[in-house]
């Protein structure tokens, strides 16, 4: 799915998100991941993989030490915003800049957008997204590109409130764990 960015960011408000006496009331600190927070995004990454039913391979601690190295000890294009409350991190959003050689342009390609089960409704998505468009506009990115699952309901309905958005009717195609490593033998010959 893709969306294509625009200069209005009214269409990244949920006005039901907003109090009546409080419209300019900020739901979360909206800022970059930074190097204290691993251990927190640790927890929401855990938390976005029960969410898919998925295990959590690794202990938390190993998760956090992993993300500290790959974000911030190496070179990563892997950029992550944070949505922070007095109760601690409530969700993130994780993306990366690419340049589209065909049409000569930048974009970011979202990975993932994750809100905690208490903060979904609140606003915390519309900020994080609200965000990244404003990061897109400052950098001069064209578009903002990611992929939703069609079973996801909720996340596709928050999706549709951002405005006219391009739907792709691409297939996302993966090479994983032992496909992977099979295609890489067979392609040794």
């Amino acid at each position: 799915m893709s969306a294509e960015t625009t200069p209005h960011h009214a269409a990244l408000i949920d006005p039901a998100a907003e109090s009546n006496s409080a419209a300019s009331r900020k739901v979360a600190d909206i800022r970059p991941l930074d190097p204290k927070d691993v251990d927190g995004l640790a927890l929401l990454a855990q938390e976005l993989l029960a969410f898919y039913g998925l295990p959590a391979r690794n202990q938390r601690s190993y998760m956090a030490h992993k993300m500290a190295e790959e974000l911030f000890e190496r070179e990563s294009n892997l950029k992550v915003l944070v949505a922070e409350t007095t109760a601690g991190l409530q969700g993130f959003i994780a993306y990366t800049e690419v340049f589209a050689l065909a049409s000569c342009q930048r974009s970011f390609f979202i990975q993932d957008l994750f809100v905690t089960r208490r903060a979904r409704a609140s606003g915390v998505g519309a900020g994080l997204m609200a965000e990244l468009v404003r990061q897109a506009e400052e950098c001069g990115v064209e578009q903002i590109d990611w992929t939703a699952d069609p079973w996801n309901e909720k996340a596709t309905a928050f999706y549709e409130k951002l405005g006219q958005l391009l739907k792709s009717d691409k297939i996302l195609y993966r090479l994983a764990g032992s496909s992977l490593r099979r295609s890489m033998q067979e392609q040794k010959l």
